[in-house]
């Protein structure tokens, strides 16, 4: 198809070199033909590649969890070479060897941080398994829009083709005497708005395409979608709610409230007594005289702070409270999200019903009409308003098969989980 388009540009009738139309030819046809077909879950598998904002919640997590090996750490007794080297008029001294200072007891403040360093770290974790999630979304959301304007596009080049067929029958029957010129005028202005609608599909298809190539990483010139998924099949609404329950943002609020939990048990410890136990072995000492190791313990208890350590109690009480409130909210929003998309696909199943029903009664009427107008029995506007109302149900239906298909997934990630 592509080399007898060129053939058409290159050598059209009574010219026989090619000039500027061998360019044309390179730059639009070629490219065309290097466009390399993209399903779903390529372009999402690219996607994965090329977020950015991915990256960023995964790189989070991985700190999220050096801060909690960070916590660890702290419980654990700190080795390292010491040494000390004093002048005094009277006699000098130096020491050097290895030492270690352990927090024996602080209240179990440290253990408590630990636990909160954990619980965040899980609740970013969760977080960026529900980034993968939308953002599986919004591929899917550019896919399927991508789609449904080549889909409709399509739809809207097979009216032309069948008024550019009615055309050239109104000619003939125009040269026999048995149809008028304004018949062929009102066919052809149809096909004059066929053509617009066209050049706008071509306008918003180029820019979904643009979008994809944008979330992909790919030149928009080497995409071209495709989609061979059936319709969706509707279960039952419950299966979804339940299934929401255990979405990762859920799993994360749940994380960030034990975190905050902890973050109080941080605070109220800071109230408990401080033990801590420093000791250093000595291998070199000058004069040998010195001892070759000292033990030194350490205790520490708050007396008075003006508030400052109940403030800070209060606190991480109020954030305990807010993180409790958020997910609570989130519970709520998550059924939510699952009712409005579950009734919403509900409904566009049923217009597609209807929209069958109905494409098979336009295409009836219309096979009708081009028959009585052969017996004179009709006008030709009555067979072109029944074109344009058949070929109008063809574009919703190349349109709403994307959006069902859409919808599914907005259904599946609402209710925690990737479509199959």
């Amino acid at each position: 198809m592509t080399s007898r388009f060129c053939r058409k540009i290159l050598f059209p009738a009574g010219r026989s070199r090619p000039g500027i139309r061998v360019l044309l030819c390179l730059l639009f046809i070629a490219p065309l033909s290097r466009a390399a077909e993209i399903t779903l879950v390529e372009a999402y598998e690219l996607a994965l590649a090329q977020s950015e904002s991915l990256q960023i919640s995964v790189a989070e997590w991985r700190a999220a969890e050096a801060r909690y090996r960070q916590s660890l750490g702290a419980m654990w007794p700190e080795v390292s070479a010491r040494g000390t080297a004093n002048w005094a008029a009277d006699s000098d001294s130096r020491r050097a060897g290895i030492g270690a200072t352990w927090t024996v007891f602080d209240g179990f403040r440290t253990a408590r941080e630990a636990d909160a360093r954990q619980a965040a770290g899980l609740a970013l974790r969760h977080d960026a398994e529900r980034a993968r999630l939308l953002l599986y979304e919004d591929v899917a959301d550019v896919f399927y829009q991508t789609l449904s304007f080549q889909n409709q596009r399509t739809a809207v080049q097979e009216q032309i083709k069948t008024l550019e067929t009615r055309g050239v029958e109104l000619e003939r029957r125009i040269k026999l005497g048995r149809s008028k010129r304004s018949d062929l005028l009102t066919t052809s202005n149809q096909i004059a708005e066929a053509r617009l609608t066209i050049e706008q599909l071509n306008q918003s298809f180029a820019a979904t395409l643009e979008l994809l190539a944008f979330v992909t990483g790919r030149p928009a010139s080497s995409l071209q979608v495709v989609d061979q998924t059936s319709l969706p099949a509707l279960g039952e609404v419950d299966k979804y709610l339940a299934a929401a329950a255990t979405r990762e943002d859920i799993k994360a609020g749940e994380a960030r409230v034990e975190a905050s939990q902890s973050d109080v048990k941080v605070a109220k410890s800071d109230r408990a007594p401080k033990v801590t136990l420093d000791g250093n072995a000595y291998l070199v000492r000058d004069p040998q005289t010195q001892s070759e190791w000292d033990i030194i313990l350490k205790l520490e208890m708050p007396l008075f702070d003006r508030g400052r350590r109940t403030a800070r109690v209060a606190e991480a009480g109020q954030l305990l409270r807010i993180s409790e409130l958020r997910l609570a909210e989130l519970q709520r929003s998550s059924e939510r999200d699952v009712r409005q998309t579950y009734l919403s696909l509900f409904y566009e199943l049923r217009q597609w019903s209807e929209l069958q029903a109905a494409i098979r009664i336009a295409d009836e009427a219309l096979a009708l009409l081009q028959k009585d107008y052969e017996l004179g029995r009709v006008s030709n506007l009555d067979v072109l308003t029944a074109s344009v109302q058949l070929w109008g149900l063809r574009r919703r239906e190349a349109a709403l098969a994307q959006q069902l298909r859409a919808e599914l997934i907005h259904l599946h990630v609402a209710a925690g989980k990737v479509s199959p």
